[in-house]
């Protein structure tokens, strides 16, 4: 289960998402000031959101190893880190998507 930073991702690149599509729509100044933060902070929660996975598998590990348990492998450390550029992956995504509504809401505008 994604912790509670990959959730506020989440939210924040639907808000980016949500007011790039309202600028392509109804094409403001107002709302073109907004989706240029919103990229902002999409990026840098994507940011977050992956450090964090790495330091939870990074935690995981550790703590795996200093239990006394089975030695990790390479079957266990490869899932464990595959998830972690997920939310990079979405976000630069949710950004591309965004720029390119904007261009179209520029278009409209002009």
């Amino acid at each position: 289960m994604p912790g509670p930073v990959f959730f506020y991702f989440a939210l924040v690149a639907l808000a980016t998402a949500v007011t790039a599509a309202w600028f392509a729509f109804r094409p403001t100044e107002r709302t073109l000031g907004l989706v240029r933060p919103l990229c902002a902070a999409t990026t840098y929660s994507a940011l977050a959101a992956t450090f964090a996975g790495l330091v939870n598998g990074l935690f995981g590990l550790a703590h795996s190893a200093s239990a006394g348990g089975p030695d990790p492998s390479w079957t266990r450390i490869v899932p464990a880190f595959a998830e972690t550029p997920i939310p990079l992956i979405v976000g630069f995504a949710v950004v591309s998507v965004s720029w390119l509504l904007v261009a179209v809401g520029l278009r409209r505008q002009a």
